[in-house]
């Protein structure tokens, strides 16, 4: 217990070293650019998927789809999710097309991703490209299936729960009973779906006990980011005055930097844990 204790205090006290020296906030700038371009043509994709079944309760999702969104960015993002919503395509036209988008820069992501963990393990990312793209689109696949089905799930469940209980005539018991639930659920979701992204690192670092650690702690770090950025730019924040009209981009940018950030710094803290402790 005390040389598990102590390996632990050692990579904590690594991990934030290594991250400067290794230029880790590169990588997450990267990883940046990957993910707006995935996170459009998947949030296209659930909103067409609702205007297919549930047409109807398209306003309020965008509107909970932009709540985790710092306040500084949320009306450019819910404007713009409205004006996708608008389009004139037909449905399964949007789906294919932006689920065929969301895919090849979610495997582009991930190959960043993969590049990152590797380097932090010091072993050489070179491979037959016949080798690491099968995994990679398979990862990609899963990333974006999980991410969709959840995000879907999160999002109608709460407005069947509020027609439920108008049925039922049971007040507001079940919504206040899916409110409770809710956030545990998606404690859940967000460390399986890190789980499953580390799994694009180095063979030796996939069994679930090697990679839990750091997706814990990079779970901690996203609520952490998202709670204190969202606190800094309502309250502290100079990016109105720096960027005027360009504030609301700038914002979402910097969070979502931010997050993947949160994100290397598990993966970061994961690759320090398997370091051996001076002495042994």
């Amino acid at each position: 217990m005390k040389h598990s204790c102590e390996r632990w205090r050692a990579a904590l006290r690594r991990t934030p070293v290594t991250i400067w020296n290794d230029d880790v906030t590169d990588w997450a700038a990267a990883l940046t650019y990957y993910a707006v371009l995935a996170l459009f043509p998947l949030l296209l994709v659930i909103l067409s998927i609702l205007g297919l079944t549930m047409p109807t309760a398209k306003p309020e999702v965008i509107d909970r789809m932009t709540q985790a969104a710092p306040a500084a960015s949320r009306e450019l993002l819910r404007g713009t999710l409205r004006q996708m919503a608008e389009q004139s395509s037909t449905a399964w036209t949007l789906i294919f097309v932006a689920g065929t988008g969301a895919l090849w820069s979610g495997c582009s992501y991930l190959s960043v991703f993969r590049r990152a963990m590797y380097s932090m393990h010091r072993i050489d990312a070179d491979r037959p490209v016949w080798r690491t793209a099968p995994r990679i689109i398979a990862t990609a696949l899963v990333l974006v299936t999980l991410f969709l089905t959840s995000t879907l799930a999160l999002l109608l469940t709460g407005n069947l729960t509020r027609r439920l209980g108008r049925a039922l005539d049971l007040g507001t018991g079940t919504q206040l009973a899916w409110n409770a639930v809710r956030w545990p659920v998606i404690a859940v979701v967000a460390v399986a779906l890190v789980l499953v992204l580390y799994r694009s690192g180095p063979a030796r670092t996939r069994p679930v006990r090697r990679m839990a650690p750091g997706g814990a702690l990079a779970v901690v770090l996203l609520l952490a980011v998202s709670v204190g950025f969202a606190v800094y730019t309502a309250h502290v924040s100079t990016y109105d005055r720096l960027y005027g009209s360009l504030a609301g981009i700038v914002v979402f940018l910097v969070w979502l930097w931010l997050s993947n950030l949160a994100l290397l710094v598990g993966a970061q803290f994961n690759a320090e844990l398997v370091k051996p402790v001076r002495g042994e």
